[in-house]
């Protein structure tokens, strides 16, 4: 296996070196209109030192990234690609347009990939610094790749408020886009590494809030800093000689580091400046539930007594419970807590439960049993600090005067699994034979009904039965319970009225958890059906498990007698209704595609990527709501599988909202997924032309017919080629008018009548992402025979 591994690695050093090593003719100052590279064709356009190249860079799968990489190291480091998600197969080429397009096309055409926009664009060159440029006739600058970094940053370049750098998915294997992310702020100036997938706040920040900076890398000395106008507000690094290559990069272990290399005799980069010293203080560096340890240089990840590997193969993806605490049968003596000596789980305020104070590692013990909830606890010196799941940051701390203890409850082994361990091996044989031997009958068996009863096969529902994933049964959350009482207390006996929604009513409040004021909303639920407290709690429990940038965040709920409340983060910007329709000034087209990616984002996750599928069933303007940033949330997801008994058939109470409704909600056919794409597809064309779907109150001389329903009056539109119309009055649109378009096509997709042909949220966000082309939908198609795709970017 090991030699296999070898000749693996070998065989694409190879294939690296020859295809970056190829054409290397000293490339004109200028590159003309009309040029072109070809992958796989060993050729490039270099700098004019040669130091840099810009071409096709080969990477794992027998694919290419079109980048810019160092060319005079052996290492040919990339450090800029342009599409790191879709790499394009061989004989792909880029062309420099006579129209002054530089463009990446696939073999035979199939895919588009535009880099820049026409702007009179004249001539191209790779620069001695890491730049490739666009010029004008005047060989003024019209696009450049240091305006849109990808995971690195060279000398000369510079970051500004709302840029962000992303790490590659895995070192030098997988360059697509990573977990971490280096953002420059743009609400406040302050440059922040987080794990941006888990709402982090950051575990790494230069404080330089409430100031308007740039992020320079100076060409010159090597110094990275902040510029806040003029002046240095904070420096990073030292002095670097000339004499040295340089590159600060965002890695795939959640490090910001700068390194440089000798361009003499040099054979590897050096690390002369990092934003963490200690690799596990990385948030979520080994996934939920990880443990990590470190010799100061490297991470390295494992799990916790009592859970297991997501994933064995690569244990930074976390770790999942080997069996869950059940709540409604809790018993303390069918657990015991296991206690790790120099081992520190980081406070969080989502997932500490209490603080007790002047108590013994006994009395920490004794919290940790008494109460369900608690999952952990650390204990520092004479506090206690219980957690419930999922937390995060689990890592070996330094042994000090300062002692920090893990403790973690984990259920005791029933003697029916002790005597199952102690059976010989001659039972296990036994037990094997037995289980093959009824596997044949079973096959026989199924192969005779098959064999007589194909007709009767065929005519059976063709969708499966969901199976359970292998963490079903080990992924129970653990939430804060709240009395009634506390919550009464929290709002004011409810007097904080927030709204009404489809749920129930919203009160606002003010929590006291950990010395800390937390404002969160109340939504007494009102339409709950009737089940036992165990549905009820499961059901709380999956929406409890989701963690994601772009939902709101569950922090607990209330289940006392008939009194059912969920707890949430409160957003204090209110519903993305209110925002866009408000008759003050429309937000910007920037923060319109922002916020609908976001919840784009937050879907793909509730429909692909949590523990259990989450039909959403009503998403509209009114259950996205805006946090202190204004970045978009989705709220109310989990209620409609909470207070429906079968989401599987329509429920003459929950039907999701006239105008967003699905057709197959009036058909009695079965939801899936493609209910919440159809919604999505109407709340699309409100975000981006910024009106409601229905128009009411249009001024007298624009009230047409086609006019009052949106997703009507865009296809029209579309139809007569007269798109524009719809925005006529927004200057801003009508200057990012491609984009625009792009962006309705995708939502015309979704409004399909027929669900089977709407797309999945996963290429949803890759249309409008601009990674794959938007194809004429078939509502259009129906009325016009041209033939032609609205392209992907400009992004």
């Amino acid at each position: 296996m090991a030699a296999t591994i070898k000749v693996v690695i070998l065989f694409w050093s190879l294939l690296l070196a020859s295809s970056l090593h190829g054409s290397h003719a000293k490339t004109p100052a200028n590159i003309t209109l009309g040029s072109s590279l070809t992958s796989g064709a060993n050729s490039s356009w270099l700098s004019p030192s040669g130091d840099f190249a810009f071409g096709f860079y080969p990477v794992a799968g027998g694919s290419f990234l079109l980048g810019i990489w160092f060319d005079k190291i052996p290492q040919r480091t990339l450090v800029w690609s342009a599409n790191r998600d879709t790499p394009a197969p061989i004989r792909s080429t880029v062309n420099l347009t006579l129209d002054g397009e530089l463009v990446l096309i696939y073999p035979n055409g199939s895919t588009k990939y535009p880099i820049n926009e026409s702007k009179s664009v004249s001539s191209a060159s790779m620069q001695d610094d890491g730049n490739f440029v666009l010029k004008n006739s005047s060989s003024g600058v019209l696009w450049q790749s240091f305006s849109y970094p990808t995971d690195t940053i060279l000398p000369g370049q510079t970051l500004t408020m709302g840029q962000k750098l992303y790490s590659n998915a895995n070192g030098t294997v997988d360059y697509s886009t990573g977990r971490f992310m280096l953002e420059l702020q743009d609400f406040d100036g302050n440059m922040v590494l987080s794990e941006y997938r888990f709402a982090d706040p950051g575990y790494w920040y230069t404080a330089t809030e409430n100031q308007k900076v740039t992020f320079v890398f100076n060409q010159t000395s090597g110094f990275m800093y902040l510029v806040n106008q003029s002046s240095p507000t904070y420096n990073m690094t030292r002095y670097i000689p000339k004499d040295y290559y340089q590159r600060a990069t965002i890695e795939d272990s959640g490090n910001f580091q700068q390194y440089v290399y000798r361009k003499q005799n040099g054979t590897m980069w050096e690390s002369v400046w990092k934003a963490i010293t200690e690799p596990c203080f990385v948030n979520a560096i080994c996934g939920v539930y990880g443990f990590c340890t470190s010799d100061n240089r490297t991470a390295s990840c494992s799990c916790l007594n009592g859970f297991s590997p997501l994933d064995p193969s690569n244990p930074s993806k976390g770790c999942s419970p080997q069996s869950p605490i059940d709540c409604v049968d809790y018993d303390p003596m069918n657990y015991q807590v296991i206690v790790k000596d120099d081992t520190d789980i980081l406070n969080n305020v989502f997932t500490d439960l209490e603080r007790i104070r002047n108590t013994d590692i006994e009395g920490c013990k004794k919290a940790l049993l008494e109460n369900c909830n608690t999952v952990a606890a650390t204990f520092n010196n004479t506090d206690c600090l219980t957690k419930r799941m999922p937390f995060l940051n689990a890592r070996k701390s330094s042994p000090s005067t300062n002692v920090i203890k893990a403790l973690i409850k984990v259920p005791i082994r029933t003697n029916r699994e002790k005597s199952a361990g102690k059976k010989n091996s001659h039972s296990r044989v036994l037990m094997q034979v037995g289980i093959l031997m009824t596997t044949l009958l079973a096959l026989m068996f199924a192969a005779i009904a098959i064999y007589y009863h194909p007709v009767g096969l065929r005519h059976r529902s063709r969708k499966p039965s969901p199976s359970p994933s292998p963490n079903a049964n080990t992924m129970e959350i653990s939430l804060r319970t709240f009395s009634f009482q506390e919550l009464s207390e929290a709002t004011n006996g409810f007097s904080n009225r927030l709204g009404r929604g489809d749920f129930g009513t919203v009160y606002s409040g003010v929590l006291s958890l950990e010395d800390k004021q937390i404002e969160i909303a109340v939504k007494k639920l009102e339409k709950v059906i009737e089940q036992g407290e165990k549905e009820f709690l499961t059901e709380v429990r999956v929406i409890g498990q989701t963690h994601h940038k772009n939902l709101v965040r569950l922090l607990g709920f209330c289940n006392d007698d008939s009194h059912r409340l969920l707890v949430y983060d409160l957003m204090k910007n209110g519903s993305l209704s209110s925002f866009l329709f408000s008759e003050e000034e429309r937000p910007s087209w920037d923060h319109r595609v922002e916020i609908l990616l976001g919840i784009a984002r937050g879907l793909l996750y509730l429909h692909e990527e949590c523990e259990t599928q989450i039909i959403h069933c009503d998403i509209k303007p009114q259950n996205v709501l805006l946090d202190n940033h204004y970045t978009a949330k989705i709220a109310d997801f989990g209620l409609a599988k909470l207070l429906m008994k079968d989401q599987t058939r329509t429920s003459t109470n929950i039907r999701g909202t006239m105008g967003y409704m699905a057709p197959e909600w009036l058909k009695n056919a079965p939801v899936t997924t493609k209910v919440d794409i159809y919604s999505f597809g109407v709340m699309l064309l409100e975000i981006i032309c910024c009106r409601r779907h229905i128009e009411l109150n249009q001024i007298e001389e624009e009230a047409e017919e086609d006019n009052l329903i949106l997703t009507d009056w865009v296809l029209s539109c579309v139809r007569l080629g007269r798109l524009e119309m719809v925005m006529r009055y927004d200057t801003e649109v009508l200057s990012n008018f491609k984009r625009f378009e792009r962006m309705a096509m995708v939502g015309l997709w979704c409004v399909h009548p027929d669900p089977i042909l709407r797309p999945s949220m996963k290429k949803v966000i890759q249309m409008l992402e601009g990674m794959i082309e938007v194809g004429v939908p078939p509502l259009v198609c129906a009325q016009t025979s041209e033939d032609h795709f609205y392209g992907t970017s400009e992004m």
